[in-house]
């Protein structure tokens, strides 16, 4: 079960994060939302291989980006490393969902051990429900 294509399964990403996802993949908006965060770019309607975009997303991301966002100024909203209560949140709603520690780790940017830190600190269901 994977969150590459369940655009409504990301709510640990921002609007537009989201909308550079669906363009360029989570991987590439959580990269630009960490080397960017709250700064307003220029993105050019062509890149190249130096260009800052291409060193952070990589190319195929950046020429996505570029054919989507080209001739105009945005601001980069922070990825969700920097907020605490969000990414808690994001991670209970993909555990919830069924997703694998791995899953989680790629789409959050998080740690093995934090993940299973909210594994371990998601309350239990009753055992004894099981048997009614």
């Amino acid at each position: 079960m994977t969150s590459s294509g369940h655009p409504s399964d990301r709510v640990w990403l921002t609007p537009l994060l989201n909308r550079i996802a669906n363009v360029a993949g989570e991987e590439a908006a959580i990269a630009l939302g960490r080397a960017r965060p709250g700064e307003r770019v220029y993105v050019p309607e062509h890149v190249t291989a130096d260009h800052w975009l291409v060193q952070v997303v990589g190319l195929e991301a950046a020429e996505k980006i570029a054919a989507a966002y080209g001739s105009m100024r945005i601001e980069i909203p922070q990825a969700i490393a920097g907020d605490k209560r969000r990414r808690a949140a994001a991670i209970a709603d993909l555990i919830e969902k069924g997703y694998s520690t791995n899953e989680i780790v790629r789409a959050l940017g998080v740690s093995q051990n934090t993940v299973a830190e909210h594994r371990r600190k998601r309350p239990q269901a009753d055992p004894q429900l099981k048997l009614l």
